[in-house]
């Protein structure tokens, strides 16, 4: 295998490998790999199934219902684009490495950057999705602004939504699946929780993004949760809520469509390729949505 057929090998499978790893709210998201797709075309992603629970008195029951998944129509209609240029002394490096691990290890340079862009992209086109969301916590329409009791009180009031369900027993309340995503800002406040903290530090779950665990909620901190300035040139934040693979809907591209070529004034090898994705929002009842200021500043002193 040549170098350059390395360097694309290797890129292609750290992205397969290592994408999903990078997602923070993509978490929230079943998120499926397609081959062969164009930009605009209409794909499938197969949701996770659901059961449906009936009355029983007693007595024969009825015939056995059959399980179905549900289907996510989703269009692929962004995507990301790399670029780059390898001088001839880095290719000729990976070439004189003396294992194939070695030679692999090298070429993944060139992919981790891409990678996590790539991821981000994802995460911002899932972070846009707030608008979808059927539980939402605010303060009469308008924006909290936050302190650290209501950065608690958020995360309790929107466990009861999802407890609360369609109050006809479908709970959206799924005990340690659940997600909540914040921007930084909203970590800021919760840092300045004491049971936070002594929850945080006696959990072992580790994750791209994860920082403690508070009112049932795995907290995980994004910078890609959707902001905007409103009315009042203040900055609102949309934190998302929901459950760990089943609230929102992906589909990825699995071909990166790389290619290499020489330019003509020097010996060095550039290396070009796109992924495609998109995004959907299918089970408005397990996404949940506050709409928050929260100017992350030092307490007043006396």
């Amino acid at each position: 295998m040549s170098t350059k057929q390395l360097i694309i090998g290797t890129f292609n499978q750290a992205f397969k490998k290592y994408w999903y790893d990078e997602l923070v709210i993509g978490k929230l998201a079943h998120t499926e790999f397609k081959n062969g797709v164009n930009k605009g075309d209409e794909v499938d992603v197969l949701m996770p199934a659901t059961v449906t629970m009936f009355d029983y008195d007693g007595g024969d029951l009825p015939d056995a219902e059959v399980v179905t998944n549900s289907v996510a129509k989703i269009r692929i209609d962004r995507g990301k684009a790399f670029h780059f240029e390898t001088k001839e002394i880095e290719e000729k490096a990976i070439e004189n490495a003396p294992s194939l691990k070695q030679k692999v290890d090298l070429a993944k340079e060139y992919s981790s950057d891409a990678i996590k862009q790539f991821a981000a992209g994802v995460d911002q086109a899932f972070g846009g999705l707030y608008t979808r969301a059927g539980y939402v916590v605010d303060d009469n329409g308008s924006a909290v602004t936050l302190d650290a009791d209501y950065a608690r009180e958020i995360l309790a009031l929107m466990r009861t939504k999802f407890q609360r369900g369609d109050e006809k027993g479908h709970n959206n309340w799924i005990d340690g699946k659940m997600i909540a995503i914040v921007p930084p800002e909203f970590e800021f406040y919760l840092g300045k929780l004491q049971m936070y903290e002594e929850v945080e530090s006696g959990h072992r779950k580790i994750e791209k993004g994860f920082i403690g665990r508070l009112e049932g909620w795995d907290i995980l901190v994004s910078n890609n949760i959707a902001s905007y300035v409103d009315d009042n040139q203040k900055v609102n934040f949309q934190p998302l809520f929901g459950v760990r693979g089943k609230t929102l809907a992906g589909g990825v591209s699995s071909n990166l469509n790389t290619k290499h070529y020489e330019p003509e004034k020097n010996f060095n090898t550039r290396y070009k390729g796109y992924g495609l994705y998109g995004v959907g929002a299918p089970r408005a009842d397990l996404l949940g949505t506050a709409k928050i200021i929260a100017p992350a500043k030092l307490s007043t002193r006396s």
